[in-house]
């Protein structure tokens, strides 16, 4: 993954006919990234300005207050040797939440909901004993071969997300939140799901899915589970969502499998094809604009009359500086009013908008869960009694980046960015 400059903030400079939009080093970085809140006593729902926000201009609205549900951590007795588990089939929401800060954004879907049917799973991995080692260092078709063998196949990897996530999806297989103490070293086969299936988490186990649908992702394996040793964090490789790329042929001192019987169960992984990273929704409908606000509770305080600007509003945010639209666009500069597709990193879509409610301007980014039908919050920026125009900006080859600006050479405006290392999106403003 690429990595973003540590300042985000941009100087919006066009002068002596070369243009600059490197971060200024006079500029200073406001962290307005998703799941930070303002102090209780700074809230701005309703559309009251903090005490914070009134000196700056400025706020981001508060994430929501809920808390992430605690789950129940399994628990059942020593399993049996050669022992299955059948599970009844339901809807497995596969992948993760695009807000998850664990998550592997290329890699995992948004959680799609798909129909799974009934099947049966070993409760271990092979040979399924519990006074046994698992067997490890075996290449896929090997894997396949010994479940053959004793009339069974492979498992898919949705097969093996389901039996970890059980029927309230949770994120590992003992609950919500990592628990280290769960794979005790001295009790092997734990941890169990609610499925009542053990060792999920142990080691890396083989599935019989192909990674994806091109030529090239179908040449390679899937396995799940979690290896020490792989540049992974155990509280992100044991998540029942994480996925391995692995060629069928190779081996792994800690790669084993485990065996299903049943219907194969045919869904699968969809790996999103490379795509351009800005693009523009030309057909947005003022009342869909609107509506798609309304529909995040983050923006509350936006609620009230949101709409977009206008292609006059960005004529005249060029017009503050003179600066020529057309001249712009020759050098892969380009400024648009209408809300953007962003696509930081494959996997991941924004929809980014400018606009304005009442007295207010407003940055805002959301995740596109379904394309035009299904929004959650990733960060914005309120500028409070601020109702002058703001224009998006993008430049030709430079994905990490959407600007937002008043005017093209001022020295207000900010940008809207994605922070690997927090593994979130960041509005900020340039003060």
């Amino acid at each position: 993954m690429c990595t973003i400059a540590a300042t985000v903030a941009i100087a919006l400079g066009c002068h002596s006919g070369k243009v600059d939009i490197r971060p200024d080093a006079s500029s200073q970085k406001a962290d307005f990234g998703a799941k930070e809140s303002l102090h209780p006593a700074d809230s701005v729902d309703g559309g009251e300005k903090s005490p914070t926000a009134r000196d700056e201009g400025s706020a981001r609205p508060p994430g929501r207050a809920e808390m992430e549900q605690v789950l129940e951590r399994p628990s059942f007795g020593m399993p049996l040797a050669s022992q299955m588990a059948s599970i009844k089939g339901g809807t497995l929401l596969v992948g993760s939440s695009p807000e998850d800060i664990l998550r592997v954004q290329y890699a995992e879907n948004d959680l799609i909901p798909v129909k799974m049917a009934d099947f049966e799973i070993d409760v271990l991995p092979y040979p399924g004993d519990p006074e046994r080692p698992f067997l490890t260092g075996v290449t896929r078709d090997e894997a396949e071969q010994a479940c053959a063998e004793i009339g069974k196949r492979l498992c898919t990897e949705l097969e093996w997300e389901w039996a970890c996530k059980s029927v309230d999806n949770r994120r590992y297989p003992t609950g919500n939140a990592y628990e280290p103490g769960a794979y005790d070293e001295g009790r092997i086969y734990e941890p169990s799901s609610p499925f009542g299936v053990f060792a999920m988490g142990r080691i890396l186990e083989w599935t019989a899915s192909s990674w994806g649908e091109e030529a090239d992702q179908v040449e390679r394996g899937v396995a799940r589970g979690f290896a020490a040793g792989m540049g992974v964090k155990p509280e992100q490789g044991r998540r029942c969502a994480h996925r391995w790329r692995r060629m069928p042929d190779g081996t792994n001192a800690s790669l084993g499998f485990r065996c299903c019987r049943g219907e194969v169960n045919k869904a699968s992984c969809f790996i999103e094809p490379t795509r351009p990273p800005f693009s523009l929704h030309r057909n947005t409908k003022p009342e869909q604009f609107a509506a798609i606000i309304g529909s995040i509770p983050e923006l509350a305080a936006i609620h009230d009359n949101p709409h977009m600007f206008s292609d006059g509003d960005v004529r005249a945010v060029m017009a503050r500086r003179s600066s020529s639209r057309d001249e712009l666009a020759e050098q892969g500069i380009h400024f648009v009013w209408k809300p953007m597709r962003w696509i930081p990193r494959q996997g991941m879509e924004l929809w980014v908008a400018v606009g304005r409610s009442n007295r207010h301007s407003f940055v805002v980014a959301l995740h596109e869960l379904e394309d035009n039908e299904r929004y959650s919050h990733a960060s914005s920026l309120i500028l409070w009694d601020q109702p002058h125009p703001l224009a998006l900006g993008y430049r030709e080859g430079h994905r990490d980046e959407l600007y937002w600006a008043p005017c093209w050479g001022c020295r207000d405006g900010g940008s809207v960015s994605f922070n690997d290392e927090k593994n979130q999106v960041e509005v900020t403003h340039r003060w």
